[in-house]
């Protein structure tokens, strides 16, 4: 299948990695903060590297800055060992723009001999404890799922990226997860985020993460995300200056 990708997105590569077979990582938000903040867990914990950014006259004209060092919004990370890839953006990607970034990221690992797309997503439920589901695009997926002990999602919908990655995938025959978290609207995003990140190592075993650290850690980055989203949308509507 060859698609034809809007010029509206476009990813530059500072370097080609060998990634064939691998797993790629979906952490453009949707609902919620919990996807980039699932994928931020992984760059920082396994200190992938970056190997390309992905730029859009629709992004937020920002830079964001980490150790003096300057990123674009939205960037491709790379764990070459584990053949992990992780895309990650922290800004409010409008709803318009899904389709395309969904498509960007499959064209994407199809190109490069990627195996596997998965997406995290938080949903709101009115009482109750956190719960996981998974959602899986094929047999194999599903299976995959099972095999991990993951309940799978029989009903609902699926919004944003994570819901066209999905349908994308049953398109192509690609293995395409995504897993959702229900829970509460008080319940701390980072702790729905660890939460999903556990059954993402149990899908994924060979992604070994000490999780306990992340509890602890995972309210400061939090609290970084939500700064950062606060800037981006602050510079749609104006230039900021230091």
């Amino acid at each position: 299948m060859v698609y034809e990708i809007p010029e509206i997105i476009k990813i530059k590569e500072y370097k080609k990695p060998d990634v064939r077979g691998g797993i790629v990582i979906d952490g453009f938000p949707s609902s919620s903060l919990v996807t980039p903040l699932v994928a931020s867990y992984l760059v920082a914990h396994l200190n992938m590297d970056q190997v390309a950014f992905i730029e859009s006259a629709h992004f937020p004209p920002v830079a964001f800055v980490y150790g003096g060092k300057p990123r674009y919004p939205a960037r491709v990370y790379v764990e070459e060992g584990l053949k992990l890839v992780a895309f990650v953006s922290e800004f409010n990607l409008p709803l318009w723009l899904s389709r395309s970034v969904a498509n960007t990221i499959m064209d994407w690992s199809l190109k490069n001999g990627c195996e596997m797309i998965i997406s995290t997503l938080s949903v709101p439920k009115e009482s109750g404890d956190t719960k996981i589901y998974g959602v899986g695009s094929t047999g194999r997926a599903r299976e995959m799922l099972s095999n991990a002990g993951i309940e799978q999602l029989s009903i609902g919908v699926v919004p944003g990226v994570p819901g066209v990655l999905l349908c994308e995938g049953r398109w192509n025959n690609f293995d395409v997860v995504v897993l959702l978290a229900e829970a509460m609207e008080n319940t701390p995003l980072f702790a729905v985020a660890a939460m999903l990140l556990e059954a993402l190592t149990k899908l994924v075993p060979k992604i070994k993460i000490d999780l306990e650290p992340l509890y602890r850690e995972a309210k400061v980055v939090q609290d970084r995300l939500h700064s950062l989203r606060e800037v981006a949308q602050a510079a749609e509507r104006k230039p900021m200056y230091a």
